[in-house]
């Protein structure tokens, strides 16, 4: 009997050693150590996960810098777990192609660095993974990500990516020429009418200055459709499309609305903006934020919450006293109708590669690298603002300039639609948005612009909306 207990035991601590080595104890739980499992893979050693990411600028390169933290931290806690960082030195197109290159070739990496205005199209060739089953498990985010950022990296349904940063888009206004006009110093329209009232006080009453610039033209690509038009269609009552239905509205009352909008700002009777060699040129952006606002030449800016970016110590024009000189409102529905303001908001996440063998470790990777310190630390470098809601309790962010205001405004951004024929799309808005400045009536653009998105997207996904 001695003897059976003996080898009953020695079989017994083969069997629990087994089990540790395997990452499992007795009691069923799982280990830091031993093997990692992923993806149907099992490796009886470190696992190494390639991760991708833009480095621009001048260093300090705050991704870098991030990164390497998150590198520091994850192999500390899990030394099963090893981080090749791959950063590509460039700048956002070249990225894009270089991008492109590694999510198509037969060993792409495991994260990857996505702007979430190409997500879709990534999807489309089956290079991104859906993260829905990881996100739903993990309770920060259902709980801290604002709403708009978990909408904008989902296409057709399912969830691809983690937003790190984003910004929003809002009404710059310069208070000193306010005050000079006799309006308010703290100034909040409720209605599209509101806006114009003030750019025509200020035209009256302040000689000299240009009393509001919207971004629209060809020249302009993006900013004209983004945050010119689409600020003004989104705050209507009628979408660019319906994910109802899901088909382009092609023509509508909303969209009418907004290119006359511009056509009153840019009347050349009673103009409003900039002078036309300005706003059809691609320098327009530029300008209002190098040398219009510093200058006091500009008013009203319904622009981006990059600018301070700009005017602040070392920035592309600085500015000392912009803090004290500038204002920032939202924009405010058409007339003032539910939800009362508007903004839209970008900005770049990370994702898990679909051929990733390790997507189990990348998520954990990702949630590490999203901690409420870890990302407060990355959005205060990068000058971003932060898409998880708490990190507005971190004293070095909520210590930013404006801060909490811009932060606020997520609450009220929608993006733009995550499809693939979305970039030609917003090429004809651009399009559309040049023909009223030049003369064009608002009808005449809209008709040629259903005519361009049916060509594009097809006659069975597009509408019309009286």
């Amino acid at each position: 009997m001695k003897r059976v207990h003996l080898h009953l035991l020695a079989a017994l601590v083969l069997f629990s050693l087994l089990l540790q080595a395997c990452g499992q104890q007795p009691d069923g739980s799982t280990s830091q150590t031993g093997p990692i499992t992923g993806a149907g893979t099992t490796q009886a050693g470190p696992v190494t996960l390639n991760v991708v990411f833009l480095e621009s600028g001048n260093a300090p390169h705050p991704d870098t810098e991030w990164w390497n933290k998150i590198k520091a931290a994850v192999e500390m806690s899990n030394p099963n777990i090893k981080l090749n960082l791959q950063p590509i030195t460039a700048d956002e197109g070249t990225y894009y192609n270089k991008l492109t290159d590694l999510l198509k070739s037969g060993t792409p990496p495991d994260i990857v660095y996505e702007d979430s205005f190409e997500i879709s199209s990534h999807v489309a060739a089956n290079y991104l993974a859906p993260l829905d089953s990881y996100l739903a498990a993990w309770p920060d985010y259902q709980r801290q990500w604002f709403p708009s950022m978990q909408g904008i990296t989902t296409f057709n349904g399912h969830n691809y990516g983690i937003m790190n940063g984003t910004d929003i888009r809002g009404i710059w206004y310069n208070k000193t020429i306010f005050k000079q006009a006799g309006l308010p110093a703290t100034w909040q329209p409720a209605t599209w009418a509101d806006v114009l009232t003030a750019a025509r006080t200020i035209k009256a009453r302040v000689p000299g200055v240009t009393p509001l610039n919207l971004y629209a033209g060809s020249a302009m690509g993006e900013a004209a459709s983004m945050q010119g038009f689409e600020m003004l269609l989104y705050g209507t009552n009628d979408p660019l499309y319906d994910y109802t239905t899901n088909k382009w509205i092609t023509s509508s009352k909303g969209f009418q609305d907004s290119l006359d909008f511009v056509k009153q700002v840019y009347n050349p009777a009673n103009p409003l903006g900039p002078s036309r060699d300005i706003t059809l040129s691609s320098h327009a952006g530029s300008l209002a934020m190098k040398e219009l606002l510093p200058q006091g030449k500009l008013a009203i800016d319904i622009d981006g919450s990059w600018l301070p970016g700009a005017w602040e110590p070392g920035g592309a024009a600085p500015w000392p006293q912009w803090l004290q000189t500038m204002g920032v409102a939202a924009m405010p529905t058409q007339f003032g109708q539910a939800p009362k303001a508007v903004s839209l908001s970008g900005g770049w996440a990370y994702s898990i590669t679909a051929q990733s063998k390790y997507k189990d470790q990348a998520f954990e990777v990702l949630k590490e690298a999203f901690s409420q310190q870890l990302l407060a630390g990355y959005d205060v470098a990068a000058g971003k603002i932060t898409p998880r809601q708490d990190i507005l309790n971190v004293s070095a962010y909520n210590s930013l300039p404006m801060a909490a205001t811009l932060t606020n405004m997520v609450s009220l951004s929608k993006f733009r639609p995550a499809f693939p024929a979305y970039p030609q799309i917003s090429a004809q808005i651009c399009t559309a948005t040049q023909q009223v400045i030049q003369g064009q009536s608002s009808a005449s653009a809209m008709a040629a612009y259903a005519q361009a998105v049916t060509g594009i997207a097809g006659g069975n996904n597009v509408e019309k909306r009286p």
